[in-house]
């Protein structure tokens, strides 16, 4: 009988850094899109800032991407465990043979080559090999690669915490254009209207405004003219930006329900709580454990490459010519009229210390890399978290002061533009107060913005893909 290979797989594992551990497979496959199944998603009505998440974390190629690999994982978890599953390779052929009478125990053996004297030969070959006791290396190959397929699942979790919270900036960053754009155009138009009347007064002559007021007024109009220019682009560069974020087509009908920002209404939890939230709901915490879980079950499965294999085989050899005479002695190997077999236990044993000790090495330099991110991480998490909320909490900050700031120069610009209409104050009066209102304007508008990316970078920091305070 003789002896085959079979493989045990694992080489699986020494691709890739460690990446993850998971939550139930359940919930994971219940909310990530298979490659199959990415049917187009309903746009007709306006969507909500979560409606545009949930369009992201369904659409979004990454995060199908990243479900591919889960089952590409899977299916090489399901190869290591075919280990221990029965083996068979077989051999057959039919082919013509000239006519032989007599044995090799009779004295006159005769060959017929004649046309009519031809033949078939038909053979057989089958061998079965099924491993049944490896001394533990593909136990421990099956838990590396479990541990692997585990790890592939908390990227998916980590990739959709990303998709979430890069909707949520260029949501917040669309919105910023559409509410600076307004202002912008409102101040466009009295300006423009500021510059006819004062090119009226000046045509008069009557000294009221004087050329360079006049020059004043045309720099001004020009210069707010392009900012409504750059914010108008903005608007169509961040939309374009949300849809591609959301893995939509440039030419895809997204509408919001939103048209600018508001005020937030909640304040976020406490710092306490979000640290708490990070330390249960990162996954990154369960990426390194599975990474390293995946590192050290490859290091013993290489440590045990030099061990034996127990198998169970067996074999099955037929063979059949009707041209040829069979022989009556059973040791005489007769290879044209037969029916041999057999069944045994055995041992195979591939024997390359110094290649097992470098695999292992390598495996352990791995889960020594992934203790000392972890390691990193115990620090790196809670400061990502501290500064997320630091900047919620300056941003809410920001909104107050601003919103001040808007009431003071709406009252400045208001009076200079009612004391340049009525000849009685000076166009620089104006336009200083109509740049301080717009300043004002933008910079309340861009502490909201900066106050909903705070928060989609706080929801991140702890883990999730919706927003911190909702389950």
């Amino acid at each position: 009988m003789r002896s085959w290979p079979w493989p045990l797989t694992l080489s699986l594992l020494a691709a890739g850094q460690p990446a993850a551990s998971a939550p139930p497979e359940a919930a994971i496959s219940a909310s990530s899109p298979s490659v199959s199944d990415l049917s187009a998603p309903d746009l007709s009505a306006p969507l909500d800032l979560e409606a545009c998440v949930a369009v992201a974390l369904r659409s979004h190629p990454h995060i199908a991407r990243d479900a591919a690999r889960i089952e590409h994982f899977r299916a090489r978890l399901a190869e290591v465990e075919a280990i221990y599953t029965p083996k068979i390779n077989a051999l057959g052929f039919l082919a013509p043979t000239f006519t032989v009478r007599g044995s090799a125990l009779e004295p006159n053996v005769r060959r017929d080559f004649s046309p009519d004297a031809w033949g078939p030969y038909a053979h057989l070959e089958a061998v079965l090999a099924m491993p049944i006791y490896t001394f533990g290396r593909v136990e421990h190959a099956e838990e590396a690669a479990r541990s692997r397929m585990e790890l592939e699942q908390a990227r998916l979790r980590e990739t959709r915490n990303v998709v979430a919270r890069e909707v949520r900036r260029m949501h917040a960053e669309y919105l910023y254009a559409q509410s600076v754009l307004p202002v912008l155009r409102k101040g466009e138009q009295q300006l423009e209207q500021a510059l006819e009347q004062g090119r009226a007064r000046y045509d008069e002559g009557t000294g009221e405004i004087s050329q360079v007021d006049l020059m004043k007024l045309e720099y001004g109009y020009a210069k707010i003219r392009r900012f409504t220019r750059v914010a108008e682009d903005g608007a169509a560069l961040s939309l374009g930006a949300l849809k591609h974020t959301m893995g939509l087509p440039e030419s895809a009908p997204l509408t919001l329900t939103e048209s600018r920002l508001s005020r937030p209404e909640d304040e976020p939890p406490t710092l306490a709580a979000l640290l708490q939230a990070a330390a249960e709901s990162r996954p990154e915490w369960a990426q390194l454990a599975a990474g390293q879980q995946a590192a050290l079950s490859l290091a013993a499965a290489e440590r045990l490459a030099n061990a034996p294999a127990v198998f169970l085989g067996g074999n099955l050899n037929a063979d059949w010519a009707p041209t040829r005479d069979d022989s009556p002695n059973p040791y005489h190997n007769d290879p044209f009229n037969r029916i041999t077999g057999g069944v045994a236990v055995g041992l195979q044993w591939s024997f390359d210390p110094f290649t097992a000790a470098a695999k292992g090495a390598a495996a352990e330099a791995q889960a020594t890399e992934v203790e000392a991110l972890k390691r990193f991480a115990r620090t790196g998490i809670p400061l990502q978290v501290r500064q997320a909320h630091q900047e919620a909490r300056r941003a809410l900050d920001f909104i107050e002061i601003s919103q001040g700031a808007v009431k003071s120069t709406k009252r400045w610009m208001l009076s200079g533009a009612n004391a340049y209409r009525t000849g009685v104050g000076p166009a620089r009066d104006m336009l200083e107060g109509l740049a301080a209102y717009l300043e004002a304007r933008s910079s309340y508008y861009d502490a909201l913005k900066h106050h909903r990316q705070a928060l989609a970078d706080l929801a991140f920091a702890v883990g999730q893909d919706h927003p911190v305070g909702s389950k």
